[in-house]
């Protein structure tokens, strides 16, 4: 049963309840009046979508996700690092006279960061925090396919690195937070209009 086969006075008598429209399938099956037109392993299946396709348990899945998601979780070996020459502190002002002591400053010289990972190929993101970011932070992927973050405002490396972690995982986040369902208030504002 979906929500469009339900009766609409079923469907008012559930908003007058207080009760979410993710809610009213379940509560018809709870109360034995789903269809019987299919099988029970299809009725399993159809499950209520919300207004972007989701499952509610798809949406607890990424909650879940989103709650234990630490920067420490970002796989590091997955990401793809360049280290340039940075226009910003400790790039194009730092002594660049040659000497045999260059290469141990190199990482002094090259302080920007830019760090990349193909979006297609993360499967340590969920598929709607993938789908969002490719929609959302689309000019920040390149022609590859690659999310691409870079961080020149540190004086070192090191600092750029976690600069550009701190900025993914708060991409990242903000890409896995879900839009909120209308609460009993909203849908009856909703009716009366």
């Amino acid at each position: 049963m979906t929500l469009t086969q339900m009766h609409p006075s079923t469907q008012m008598i559930y908003r007058a309840q207080g009760i979410l429209p993710c809610q009213w399938v379940i509560q018809e099956r709870r109360r034995g009046f789903a269809s019987s037109s299919g099988s029970e392993e299809e009725e399993e299946e159809e499950e209520f979508r919300d207004e972007n396709g989701m499952t509610m348990k798809e949406r607890e899945k990424i909650e879940k996700w989103a709650q234990n998601f630490s920067k420490d979780s970002i796989p590091k070996g997955l990401l793809t690092l360049n280290f340039v020459r940075s226009s910003g502190p400790g790039g194009q002002n730092v002594n660049k006279g040659k000497s045999d002591r260059l290469e141990s400053r190199v990482q002094f010289l090259n302080t920007k960061v830019d760090m990349r990972f193909v979006v297609d190929e993360a499967m340590w993101l969920p598929e709607y925090v993938r789908g969002r970011l490719k929609s959302e932070e689309g000019n920040k992927i390149n022609k590859s396919g690659e999310y691409v973050l870079s961080s020149d405002s540190k004086r070192t490396q090191m600092a750029n690195m976690d600069d550009c972690m701190e900025k993914l995982h708060a991409v990242l986040l903000r890409m896995a937070k879900l839009p909120t369902l209308p609460d009993a208030e909203a849908l009856a504002k909703l009716e009366r209009m």
